[in-house]
């Protein structure tokens, strides 16, 4: 990850990749034209004519008030400006989307792009800090749930629609589940789960309170003392000791633990382990994304393809079972020497975890010359949905629409949820609290439930269609049980 910092008239500009190996840099803000200009740039971007897909790079800003809380910069259409050959779209969350306009592959770079803000916000003297998160886009098309063989599969059935009637064998609940994110129509989903680097990002926005619910340590505690567990390769560390109440800690990766932060081998494109479901709002909530529902899940890794009993995200029931080796451990270019090759699919579990167990870096198994099998990939080219880490999602069962929610992060960090006043739905774990929904670990998440399997798992609770791993009942808030859950989050239109 490469950060940029720049003087731009009276702002500081800071840049933060926020996902693997997306980089945002050159930010300047023009106050004549009320814009915010930026480049960005990632790896193997692609546009599918075939599937009627592609991957994007969500960009949002912050930036610090003068009582120390970061805010969401609001982007605007007016005065918008992309190169030729991409196209953006605004998010009701204020973020953009930027994505190839036309059929093709490969490195993508966007310089020069523009963004309209608001004029009050394009002058005065503030800091301002921009985030990029590589997202695929899952089209609108019908699909299947449920591959007949897996534990606790949905029966094979066929979503065709917002509303399909169907049977969850957890409880025999039978369900018709408009308005239920059921997948059908189009939304974009994170290509990777949340990576170390990005959690640190988050927690570098937050105000000393908000960020005591999202580490272990009180945030004044001592430099290098670890942010959630030193275990399991989790290599977040307080890199700076926060002052109550106006002086928030910073964090940083340490992975050779030299105390020395951030460096290139500090492992901040592993995937994040250790976070609970407060921590998985709060986060999807500052970069105005949703959690994920089981339905999606399943889409994003089967896509339009009929089921197959026990297969694995990326199409079939070929799986590698060596012990990977690493090599270039905790780097951005971390990768492994003996992966799979022809139609057997990479993932990271049980049976190949390397002998440091725990999470690998986003998106190891694909390269420029890897297929969907190799590369562990799903049917929309969505990474790491099968292994590394588990997944919670909701359940079809709960009455959940991410349509009527707008997500935010309040003054004691928690993620909470403005429902609509007409279709008032429910997330699990919620506190109602007036006419919100917010999530502070204090009720039980039922609700949610953990899909795609991961490291510490055997190669069944990889399967598309198992929902054998726990259903949740608790407040899901221990940490210390969840060495191996992670975070990922898309967003409907």
């Amino acid at each position: 990850m490469k950060k940029v910092l720049s003087m731009m008239a009276t702002l500081w500009v800071i840049a933060n990749a926020t996902a693997n190996n997306i980089q945002i840099s050159n930010i300047s803000v023009d106050a004549a034209s009320s814009t915010i200009e930026f480049d960005v740039s990632w790896d193997n971007g692609w546009r599918s004519a075939v599937l009627n897909n592609w991957d994007a790079a969500y960009v949002f800003f912050y930036y610090k008030l003068p009582t120390g809380e970061w805010t969401k910069l609001d982007l605007q259409s007016t005065n918008a400006v992309v190169p030729s050959g991409f196209s953006f779209g605004l998010t009701s969350y204020d973020g953009v989307f930027l994505y190839r306009s036309s059929v093709g592959g490969g490195q993508t770079t966007l310089l020069n792009v523009r963004m309209g803000i608001p004029a009050m916000q394009a002058t005065g003297q503030y800091d301002i800090r921009g985030f990029a998160i590589e997202m695929v886009y899952i089209p609108e098309a019908p699909f299947y749930v449920g591959d007949g063989g897996s534990t606790q599969s949905y029966p094979v059935t066929e979503i065709s629609g917002i509303n399909t009637t169907i049977v969850d064998p957890i409880g025999s609940v039978t369900i018709t589940n408009s308005p239920f994110p059921n997948g059908f129509s189009p939304f974009y989903v994170m290509k990777y789960e949340l990576s170390q680097g990005g959690y640190r990002d988050f927690l570098n926005t937050l105000t000393y309170q908000q960020q005591i619910p999202h580490t272990v340590p009180a945030p004044n505690a001592a430099a290098g003392t670890p942010a959630l567990f030193n275990a399991n390769r989790n290599y977040l560390k307080i890199k700076t000791p926060g002052l109550s109440p106006g002086f928030p800690a910073v964090f940083g990766c340490d992975a050779n633990g030299n105390g020395v932060y951030d460096e290139a081998a500090d492992g901040e494109n592993v995937a994040c382990n250790y976070l609970n479901w407060v921590d998985q709002i709060a986060y999807l909530s500052w970069a105005g994304l949703h959690p994920l529902t089981e339905f999606q899940y399943e889409k994003i890794t089967r896509g339009i393809q009929l089921p197959s009993a026990g297969e694995f995200a990326w199409g079939n029931t070929s799986i590698h079972n060596t012990t990977y080796l690493l090599t270039n451990a905790n780097q951005a270019g971390e990768a492994v020497s003996n992966g799979a090759s022809g139609p057997t699919g990479n993932a990271n579990y049980a049976a190949t975890v390397p002998a440091t167990a725990g999470p690998l870096r986003n998106g190891i198994f694909a390269t420029a010359v890897s297929n969907r099998q190799t590369s562990g990939g799903s049917f929309y080219g969505v990474m790491d949905m099968s292994g590394n880490l588990i997944e919670r999602v909701i359940r079809q069962s709960y009455s959940y629409s991410s349509m009527f929610f707008t997500p935010y992060i309040n003054a004691n960090g928690f993620g909470y949820y403005i429902p609509s006043l007409f279709s008032p739905p429910i997330i699990p774990g919620s506190n109602t609290a007036g006419s919100d929904y917010i999530i502070d670990g204090l009720n039980p998440a039922t609700g949610v439930i953990y899909r795609g399997g991961s490291f510490n798992n055997a190669s069944t609770r990889l399967r598309i269609s198992d929902r054998g791993g726990l259903l949740v009942t608790d407040t899901n808030t221990d940490r210390s049980t969840m060495s191996d859950v992670g975070v990922r989050g898309g967003v409907r239109f």
